[in-house]
């Protein structure tokens, strides 16, 4: 008879998932998950797969516990420009609480595995699609409301907003000076009102 699982799935996946964004998923080795989801090898091949497939779902589990959570206040159907302020400004409060500077597990991941790795880089277009389709939307009502004064495709610069998103939790990562982060927030916004 096999042995009774004695550990709650999500919270073993939240470990998991923390581990990868400190180490990225190369520098994480099956013995250092194991040891910091504290199950049995035995366990983790049984319930996740492989590495790999751990990875996946820890990809997925960071999309709905932190990128959708962060994400919220800008899917509330009056979400306009200060919303969207007050979004960038969350970004550097984050960035600034993290003693690890860990970054954004979605960028650290594009960096490192997306060239090489099809599924992965096809999972996070996914990802980075629904948040470029959040700011898209914000962008969309902020205009109708006369806020957004830039003449540019609301794709476009939804595309330019999720760039220097990811560039904001990048130089994070290298640079966590709120002055810094803080200006460059202030140039990225001040280019929606010209």
């Amino acid at each position: 008879m096999g042995r009774h699982k004695e550990f709650n799935r999500q919270d073993v996946l939240d470990k998991a998932m923390v581990t990868f964004w400190r180490q990225g998923y190369e520098g994480t080795s099956i013995r250092t998950l194991i040891e910091s989801m504290g199950i049995h090898r035995g366990s983790l091949y049984d319930t996740f797969g492989d590495k790999h497939s751990l990875f996946e779902e820890s990809l997925a589990r960071y999309d709905r516990t932190v990128v959708e959570g962060n994400l919220a206040p800008l899917q509330e159907a009056d979400a306009s420009l200060a919303a969207l302020g007050g979004f960038f400004e969350s970004v550097v409060d984050w960035s600034l609480e993290d003693s690890d500077h860990k970054g954004c597990l979605l960028v650290n991941t594009a960096a490192e595995l997306a060239p090489q790795d099809p599924r992965i880089s096809q999972q996070l277009r996914g990802y980075f699609h629904r948040i470029e389709a959040t700011f898209a939307s914000v962008l969309e009502r902020s205009r109708q409301r006369q806020e957004l004064t830039h003449p540019g495709d609301i794709s476009l610069l939804a595309k330019y907003l999720l760039a220097n998103l990811q560039g904001l939790r990048l130089a994070a990562k290298l640079n966590p000076n709120r002055q810094t982060l803080q200006g460059l927030v202030d140039i990225t916004l001040s280019t929606l009102t010209q």
